[in-house]
């Protein structure tokens, strides 16, 4: 008896220990059980809180770009800031990063209307197409987040129109024909001619060509969208060219402001003002240079294209054909200014001295600066072009180009036909041309 009772004791204790190790095992499964539940429930809590937040924000954004851009478009018709954007260029690839979105940043925030030209498709990136990117780009922007289902996608990318100019021969072709219609073919002394705007060789040549094509063609369809339903107020609008390569553009804000305090299209608006109107103003484009790598500054870059008044043409003495000096009327000191110096002439001439934080219109005799704002009525007019050929404006031919620049041209020739034309610069509307 005493051996069978010491031997089942062990055994007891064993069975006692088994119990208490599955209750032990069955409380964790139940205690992992209920966490799993817990984790579950949780996670469709914040999966909820998120899709009603993702829905609110969407909601918020639609009323929030629809209520921004019927107050800019109200904005534009009301102060006269009916802004349309046109430029050119090589090719759909030359064509900045940031130019495509200034284009889309106007379309969908200002309701403003652009025309794109270029010459050459891509051939490395044929399934990318331009309008594909800028329709892409759009939706990517200013398609707002929902939680699914259908959402109403933004159409502003219908107001940036792209076009591919015909070929060289053909833009020859147009300018030859308009020369003919002028009289001006008569003065050409041979195809060789200084300035010839048919020479199929030359660079600025062509520009000029590309310009006049697209001002052609835009001229076209304003003055028939104003003669079919008045739709286009050529007296009340503005044409901004651009160039499409920069590295940046003044702030759309910044365009209006100027638009509706120095180009205002009335004289009773002009009187009410204490500044001067202008018919065109171009930005104060500049580029980014450094004299080694601690002493970065910023120049005054198209000086191509501008003259100062009464005339003054402050470029290389290297690349002039008429020496300095040698132009009526013009000063020599200041047509030795360098383009840091030139900057700094525009920033003292345009200083406020009511505010010093603020500038006003540099008059000039040309500019352009990347980025130039012109009264639509004064940018359209018939008897202008890009393309013109006049002898007396050799004397600002380039000797490298062989040319005269293109907005001289066009300058010019609005000074002998527009009453009273006015041009400026504008110094605190700024563009970016080139980082050296």
């Amino acid at each position: 008896m005493p051996l069978v009772t010491t031997s089942s004791q062990p055994w007891q204790g064993a069975s006692s220990r088994s119990k208490s190790i599955k209750s032990t095992a069955l409380l964790v499964v139940l205690v992992l059980v209920i966490c799993l539940q817990m984790a579950f429930l949780c996670t469709s809590l914040k999966r909820a809180e998120l899709e009603y937040f993702d829905g609110q924000v969407a909601v918020q954004q639609r009323s929030k770009l629809s209520q921004h851009q019927r107050q800019h478009h109200a904005v534009d018709i009301g102060n006269h800031t009916d802004i349309t954007l046109v430029g050119i260029s090589y090719s759909d690839e030359s064509i900045s990063e940031a130019a495509i979105r200034y284009l889309i940043r106007a379309a969908c925030d200002h309701h403003m209307e652009s025309y794109i030209f270029y010459s050459t498709k891509s051939k490395t990136h044929k399934q990318y197409s331009l309008g594909n990117k800028i329709y892409m780009m759009v939706q990517h922007l200013y398609m707002p987040l929902g939680k699914g289902g259908t959402v109403k996608q933004p159409t502003c990318s219908n107001l940036i129109h792209i076009r591919q100019t015909p070929s060289d021969e053909e833009l020859i072709h147009e300018t030859r024909n308009r020369m003919n219609e002028t009289g001006e073919l008569k003065h050409l002394l041979n195809g060789h001619s200084p300035n010839n705007p048919l020479d199929p060789e030359n660079r600025i040549a062509r520009i000029k060509r590309v310009r006049e094509h697209q001002r052609q063609m835009i001229r076209s369809q304003k003055t028939e969208a104003t003669t079919i339903n008045m739709h286009y107020n050529t007296e009340k609008s503005i044409i901004a060219v651009l160039d499409l390569d920069m590295f940046d553009y003044p702030p759309l804000s910044k365009v209006i402001q100027v638009t509706q305090k120095y180009m205002r299209p009335s004289i009773d608006e002009i009187k009410s003002h204490d500044h001067d109107s202008f018919d065109v103003i171009c930005s104060n484009g500049l580029q980014r240079s450094r004299y080694g790598e601690t002493r970065p500054h910023r120049n005054y870059y198209d000086t191509f294209a501008t003259i100062l008044l009464p005339n003054t043409w402050p470029v290389l003495e290297s690349t002039r054909t008429v020496p300095r000096g040698q132009l009526p009327g013009e000063d020599v000191a200041m047509s030795q200014m360098s383009q840091q110096s030139l900057l700094n002439y525009f920033l003292s001439e345009g200083s406020n001295k009511k505010n010093e934080e603020s500038y006003e219109p540099v008059p000039v005799r040309s500019c352009f600066g990347g980025f130039t704002l012109y009264r639509a009525n004064v940018w359209l007019r018939p008897d202008c072009r890009y393309d013109l050929y006049n002898k007396s404006y050799d004397v600002y031919r380039g000797k490298k180009e062989h040319h005269t620049c293109e907005h001289v041209v066009f300058h010019e020739c609005l000074r002998q036909k527009q009453d009273g034309f006015a041009i400026a610069v504008q110094p605190d509307m700024v563009t970016l041309w080139h980082l050296m």
